[in-house]
């Protein structure tokens, strides 16, 4: 199974730090984001590649992920930037993937469970499965909000207003597409929570994972970067030592 990290984007609500440092490299509690990505991706088994869009400072992120050891094939494509689903399709296109792929974003420190993520998708035998997780109700126009029943989601709003939004259930950032799912997904510079996703539910195609992770941190603006770095601490283990002296 592939599994494909969207990293591509500029990170202009995170300037000045990514003038310097492309945004998967920006440090969360003294690693980068994109390590905690890899290695959440890797609780599903049956992942044995990894592919991670990016559009800027690719040398950079190539040299970093050259001297990692992840325990699973990592490789950078380049992509032009074009939201999650033009970059999402330029990746498929480029490596010509056939089969299921899980997808989880660049700038979201999470533990949601892939492994059983994948069993549930399985079992509901949907062609895509959305994880979910509840945010408070004065939060739900920050995110894609979805009318949910019986493991199956009905309607999905990006970015609601609040007195629109079908619920608090929100995705997670982490999904499963099957073929026959992003087969149809366009090529052009939209997210595929604007196209794909409302399209999906409305053809009964896009069943809900609602998970509860122990913690789910977003990096996209300075302010969250920060309360990502503050309470990092208090939730991930210490870096394990090298023995260097």
């Amino acid at each position: 199974m592939i599994g494909i990290i969207l990293a591509a984007g500029e990170g202009k609500r995170l300037r000045p730090l990514t003038y310097a440092i492309p945004k998967p490299m920006l440090p969360v509690g003294g690693k980068p984001v994109l390590d905690y990505v890899v290695e959440n991706l890797k609780k599903c088994k049956e992942i044995k590649k990894v592919y991670v869009a990016v559009s800027r400072s690719r040398g950079t992120i190539e040299n970093y992920i050259g001297h990692m050891d992840y325990g699973v094939e990592v490789e950078l494509v380049t992509t032009l930037g074009w939201e999650t689903g033009g970059d999402l399709k330029i990746v498929l296109n480029e490596k010509e993937i056939t089969g299921p792929v899980i997808v989880a974003y660049g700038d979201v420190v999470s533990d949601i469970d892939t492994a059983d993520l994948l069993a549930f998708h399985r079992r509901m035998k949907k062609e895509s499965t959305v994880s979910l997780f509840e945010v408070p109700d004065d939060e739900v126009n920050r995110f894609g909000i979805a009318e949910y029943d019986s493991g199956l989601v009905k309607r999905f709003v990006e970015k609601p207003k609040l007195e629109d939004a079908p619920s608090n259930l929100a995705n997670a950032g982490c999904y499963i597409l099957e073929k026959g799912a992003y087969s149809q997904l366009p090529l052009e510079k939209k997210r595929v929570e604007e196209t794909l996703f409302p399209h999906l539910a409305k053809t009964g195609e896009l069943a809900g994972y609602v998970c509860k992770p122990s913690h789910w941190l977003d990096i996209g603006t300075i302010d969250a970067y920060r309360k990502a770095n503050r309470l990092v601490e208090g939730i991930l283990p210490p870096p394990k030592s090298n023995g260097g002296g």
